[in-house]
């Protein structure tokens, strides 16, 4: 790969869809020998990835190099090559934070200094002494934030989140209603890891419209 001269141009969402579109490559790789089975492979990748991805000519000659891979160790070269240009989720401080929940008067605050923020499409931690998990999301260019409690049951499910199959729990949150001292409550299926689920979210405009719906 060139050395970098385009600005980063991938969101967190838009880095982990090629990197699931690699594996189908490199499955199938590893699963035929079949030259027809591969090509039309790679044609899917390639078509998936197109569609969902506005691109410049210079970007897309950048991601075209994905469809060539031919093994593991080449496919993971190149994905440590793209990181430069992902652009990482917005960097909070835990002033943030405590200003995002001003009402949670002791927020456990997560390990900041251990998050990778170029690898998370959103910024969530739980409290295991209240059962809560707080969720922060960029929209707009701000942050937005959502708390509620998290079942400690977990079952196999669709997560609400990144949609998809996985070990999940009843996230349950409250919004203040229409009418004073009212509260409208949503209750939904989500992964109970949620860097496990930071992974699978490829469309960060469904995670979008996953908040938006229990915010509104």
């Amino acid at each position: 790969m060139e050395k970098q001269t385009i600005q980063p141009f991938l969101t967190v969402a838009n880095y982990h869809l090629l990197e699931q579109q690699m594996n189908k490559i490199i499955q199938t790789l590893a699963t035929t020998k079949d030259k027809n089975v591969i090509l039309a492979v790679r044609g899917i990748v390639e078509s998936e990835i197109m569609a969902k991805l506005a691109l410049s000519t210079a970007e897309a000659q950048l991601i075209e190099q994905l469809f060539k891979v031919t093994d593991r160790a080449q496919g993971e070269a190149y994905l440590e090559q793209l990181k430069p240009y992902v652009i990482p989720f917005k960097t909070v401080t835990a002033s943030t934070l405590k200003s995002l929940f001003k009402k949670e008067k002791k927020l456990k605050l997560p390990k900041l200094e251990e998050i990778d923020f170029q690898q998370i499409c959103y910024l969530a931690w739980d409290d295991p002494g209240t059962h809560r998990k707080y969720v922060v999301l960029e929209q707009d260019e701000q942050l937005k934030a959502i708390k509620g409690t998290f079942s400690n049951n977990i079952i196999k499910g669709i997560c609400a989140i990144c949609n998809r199959h996985s070990d999940v729990g009843f996230y349950t949150t409250s919004i203040k209603g229409q009418v004073v001292g009212t509260y409208t409550s949503h209750s939904n299926y989500i992964c109970a890891d949620s860097q496990t689920c930071n992974k699978h979210v490829t469309d960060i405009e469904k995670t979008k419209q996953f908040f938006n719906s229990i915010t509104q």
